[in-house]
């Protein structure tokens, strides 16, 4: 247990489950979060820092972290932002400057919350701003990069999300479908995206540093 966790995004959904693992294992000595409020969660492995995603140029450095695991779960929805302009920031702007900070720290294992459908030439602007923030961080040149792409979320979240649930409800009328090619499109628990993240960063990697999780394979955690 020598090892420290970085962690963006701990207070959403994805990040709860995320830090509870990290704070629960044995893996790290040291759990540092990085988010614009402050934490309801007393560990005495956590440290919270309170930042604004878009200042943290300004920010020192986590030390000890060369050995670490960075992570990201930062995102939110068009309709929660409020605007395009203000998904990006979140989905682009945020994420990127995470990974930058990342990198400043020392971390070189970074692993990200994309989306199923991410793809910087597509026509659709949630799928090609994904697309864009991935090929962003894999620019920054980490040791190993690891890119989830879930499809639609399902689980506890803070927020009601109406097309979330609507979709939720189809899918299930289509279980059968998801087992004859489909598996890809089946909505995925939220424990087993953060289950993932966390199972994956003590993964030995091969000579490939960059890696992509598939909905489907997410799945299987």
């Amino acid at each position: 247990m020598q090892r420290q966790a970085l962690i963006f995004g701990a207070t959403g959904a994805v990040g709860r489950e995320l830090l509870k693992l990290c704070l629960d294992g044995d893996r790290y000595k040291r759990v540092n979060v990085i988010a614009r409020r402050p934490g309801s969660v007393n560990h005495e492995k956590l440290h919270w820092i309170e930042a604004d995603f878009d200042v943290l140029d300004n920010l020192e450095p986590v030390s000890g972290m060369s050995e670490g695991d960075a992570y990201c779960c930062l995102g939110t929805t068009i309709k929660a932002a409020g605007s395009e302009a203000a998904f990006r920031r979140v989905d682009h702007d945020f994420v990127l400057n995470s990974a930058r900070f990342a990198r400043r720290c020392g971390a070189k294992q970074f692993s990200m919350v994309s989306a199923l459908g991410a793809d910087p030439d597509s026509s659709t602007f949630y799928n090609r701003t994904k697309g864009e923030v991935e090929a962003a961080v894999a620019a920054e040149g980490f040791s190993t990069l690891r890119i989830f792409r879930p499809s639609l979320l399902k689980g506890k979240r803070d927020e009601f999300r109406f097309m979330e649930e609507i979709a939720n409800g189809v899918s299930l009328l289509m279980t059968p479908l998801f087992y004859l090619g489909l598996r890809k499109y089946q909505p995925v628990e939220i424990s087993k995206l953060a289950r993932a993240l966390y199972v994956t960063a003590d993964e030995e990697g091969t000579n490939s540093a960059h890696y992509v999780i598939e909905s489907d394979e997410i799945q299987t955690y």
